[in-house]
């Protein structure tokens, strides 16, 4: 049994046929298919067999891929860390964040992995930080930056920064400098339904200060927020991160609000259950270093 022989028959199984596996290998499906003999002859078992549709995979075929996958794996983590030791971490890590923080962070990020660590390769997934919290447990996502509040009992977390969340609102909305919580009960305003972090966050601190909120729509795409915002339909409450460039444009304008100060707590967080590779410690080295660098000057305060 050879390595290769494995590779071929996983790269077969995600294919689905013969032909295409061939031409994802650059092989010649002679070749490819005399490997899988090959490595059906020395397990002793059929592991595919073809109809209509294509290739499908025996009992045995289904109970050999788990463990095919899992030595490659293994094996592609042995490579990493080999090479981390020789100073070029390489590899995938898969990071989860919010769309918000991708907003804040994630050009950052890549640029400097691009330019420190070239042979990582950074996959990333979008979604709700409950949600995202919930992946770094199951195993779907190697790091998570989660807002604190959501941090699972059983991962690792630290803190990266805390984000000022002002208001956003179109340029022509005439608002007095600061805005207190008796403000903003009569701006009618466009944030996620609950249970979002955000919503969850901002409603908390403005009823601890006696307040209440105009929810006119509830949208949990951060892009339409911005769009409705720009527009005029409503206004929104977001990290300043997330609106620099339309402020830089005068498309948005922001204005703080003080009373209450409403704040979030953007965390980085590991599964405790999983050791970190040094392809990882990497990741979380530029990932800190950008969270405390300047994100240049922020947009003013209408």
């Amino acid at each position: 049994m050879e390595m290769r022989q494995l590779k071929y028959f996983v790269e077969i199984s995600q294919r689905g046929s013969f032909s295409r596996a061939a031409k994802s290998l650059a092989i010649a499906q002679p070749a490819l298919s005399r490997q899988i003999r090959l490595l059906e002859e020395s397990l002793g078992a059929p592991l595919l067999y073809r109809n209509g549709r294509g290739v499908m995979m025996t009992a045995a075929g289904e109970i050999f891929l788990a463990y095919a996958r899992d030595v490659l794996e293994k094996v592609e983590r042995a490579e990493r860390d080999i090479a981390a030791l020789r100073g070029t971490p390489r590899g995938e890590v898969i990071l989860g964040l919010p769309p918000s923080v991708s907003a804040v962070l994630l050009r950052r990020i890549i640029v400097a992995l691009s330019e420190r660590f070239p042979l990582i390769r950074l996959r990333v997934q979008e979604g709700f930080s409950g949600n995202v919290a919930e992946w770094l447990l199951a195993g779907k996502v190697d790091l998570a930056i989660i807002y604190e509040h959501h941090r699972p009992q059983s991962a690792q977390a630290e803190r990266l920064l805390v984000e000022e969340l002002p208001l956003v609102h179109s340029p022509s909305l005439v608002l007095p400098p600061v805005l207190t919580s008796v403000d903003l009960g009569a701006i009618p305003l466009v944030l996620p339904a609950r249970p979002h972090g955000l919503r969850m966050v901002v409603e908390k601190r403005v009823a601890e200060h006696g307040g209440s909120l105009d929810v006119r729509f509830e949208m949990d795409s951060l892009l339409i927020m911005k769009e409705l915002a720009i527009e005029g339909v409503a206004a929104t409450i977001l990290p300043v991160g997330a609106v620099t460039r339309e402020v830089q444009e005068g498309r948005l304008a922001i204005t703080p609000i003080v009373s209450p100060k409403i704040t979030r707590v953007m965390a980085l967080a590991t599964a405790s259950s999983r050791p970190l590779e040094n392809t990882h410690r990497a990741v979380i080295r530029v990932i800190r270093e950008v969270a405390g660098s300047p994100q240049g000057e922020a947009p003013a305060a209408t």
